[in-house]
C-alpha cells in the first residue's frame, strides 16, 4: 500500500547512512530489499535493530567501503584556498607566438594558462618558464619557506587560509552564494587532504616533493589539477587509504 511504501522509504532514510558510514554498502542495499514492511517495522530504531541481527557475522565489503565524508561544499572550500589562477606548462613552447601556424611543433602547447578565480591545483613544488616564476598556492599556503609540514601544521595553515570562490564547483544557488563569502574550513577536513596526499593516515608530516608527486599522479602526468579531476582523485584516495587499514 501507499502507506507501507512511504514507511520503507522513511526507514531507509534513517539507517542507510549508518550503514553506508560503516562501508557495509552491499549488505545495505541487499537488506534494504528484502526488509519487511508493515508493523514489524514501524519505526526506524525497530529497523535498525533488525538490520543489525540480520547483519552479525558479515564481512564488510572493503571494495565498497565509504570514504570519511566530505561535502561538496568542503571540496569547495578546500580547492578555493589552494588552486591557482595561473598554471605554468611547457617550457619549450615560451617563445611560440601562439597564432596557430601550420607546421609548428608547439601549435598546441602553452607555457603559461591564467583564470580569472582559482582553477588550477598545480602540481609542481615551483616552475620558472622565461623568467616568470611560480610557486603554487598549495605549496606556499602549507609549507611557507620549508621542505616539510607537520600534520598539524598543515591542517592549521589550510584552514586558515585565504578563500576565493573556485571555477568548476557545479553547486546549487544558494550554497554557491554562501561560499562566495570566505566560509570556515574545519581543520578536520584539511588534515584529510593530508592523509590523501601523504598516503597513510598515520603518517604525519608530509614533504613539498612527495605533494608535487602526488598531485601529478593524481592528473596523470598534467602540470594543473582541475575541480573535478581532483574530487574524484581525492575520494580516490581516501577509499584507497580506507581498504588498506581495513
Amino acid at each position: 500500500s501507499a502507506a507501507h511504501q512511504l514507511e520503507r522509504i522513511q526507514i531507509k532514510m534513517h539507517v542507510f547512512p549508518s550503514l553506508l558510514r560503516g562501508g557495509r554498502v552491499t549488505i545495505a542495499l541487499a537488506l534494504l530489499a528484502a526488509a519487511p514492511s508493515g508493523a514489524a517495522l514501524r519505526s526506524a530504531r525497530l529497523a535498525r535493530t533488525w538490520l543489525a541481527a540480520t547483519a552479525v557475522g558479515s564481512a564488510p565489503d572493503v571494495a565498497c567501503a565509504a570514504p570519511p565524508e566530505l561535502s561538496n561544499a568542503d571540496l569547495c572550500k578546500l580547492f578555493g584556498r589552494l588552486a591557482d589562477k595561473v598554471v605554468l606548462m611547457d617550457e619549450s613552447s615560451g617563445a611560440c607566438c601562439h597564432s596557430g601556424c601550420d607546421g609548428c611543433p608547439y601549435r598546441y602547447s602553452f607555457d603559461v594558462l591564467e583564470a580569472v578565480a582559482p582553477k588550477w591545483l598545480c602540481t609542481y613544488v615551483t616552475k620558472t618558464i622565461a623568467g616568470r616564476e611560480h610557486t603554487p598556492r598549495l605549496i606556499s599556503t602549507a609549507f611557507g619557506d620549508a621542505k616539510q609540514v607537520s600534520r598539524a601544521d598543515f591542517a592549521q595553515r589550510v584552514a586558515r587560509a585565504a578563500y576565493e570562490l573556485p571555477i568548476g564547483p557545479a553547486l546549487p544557488a544558494a550554497e554557491r552564494i554562501a561560499l562566495k563569502n570566505a566560509p570556515e574550513l574545519s581543520e578536520d577536513v584539511a588534515s584529510t587532504l593530508f592523509t590523501a596526499l601523504a598516503g597513510d593516515a598515520a603518517k604525519s608530516t608530509l614533504s613539498t616533493v612527495a605533494v608535487a608527486k602526488r598531485l601529478r599522479e593524481w592528473s596523470q602526468g598534467k602540470d594543473g589539477l582541475m575541480y573535478d579531476d581532483f574530487c574524484a582523485a581525492f575520494r580516490a584516495a581516501l577509499t584507497a587509504n580506507t581498504a588498506k587499514e581495513a
